[in-house]
């Protein structure tokens, strides 16, 4: 069963994914936020980092709810991210997390401060799991 907090989260999530700007607004805000991200996404298919995103954010909301669905897909995003795969310092998480909040902001308009301290809840959670696999 859904937690309230999560569940106000999915709904921000919904409103944000029918904005066709909300993706690719997140991926300006992030690519811009420290020096060392741009580079990593040099060669990438965007359209595809896209959906990989959608998953793995599905996957942070699940993992919020106790879903072991989610739980498992983080584990997988872990290890693929961690030193035996690409090798993210999992010091440039809270550069996602803010960038992700950003585009939030700007993309969802019920998005007020309390919403915004649900989604940094969920995030957390979901990227100290990511960064234990590392």
């Amino acid at each position: 069963m859904a937690s309230v907090a999560t569940s106000v989260v999915k709904d921000s999530f919904s409103r944000c994914c029918v904005n066709p700007k909300f993706l690719d607004r997140f991926y300006e805000i992030f690519l811009a936020s420290h020096p060392a991200i741009a580079p990593m996404f040099r060669n990438t298919d965007f359209a595809r980092q896209k959906q990989l995103l959608r998953t793995g954010l599905t996957m942070v909301l699940m993992h919020g709810d106790g879903n072991q669905v989610g739980t498992q897909g983080l584990g997988r995003i872990g290890q693929s991210h961690s030193r035996k795969g690409m090798k993210i310092d999992p010091a440039l998480y809270p550069h996602w997390v803010e960038s992700l909040i950003k585009a939030v902001k700007e993309c969802d308009p019920q998005c007020d401060k309390a919403l915004e301290e649900e989604w940094r809840a969920t995030l957390k959670k979901g990227t100290a799991f990511i960064a234990s696999q590392y």
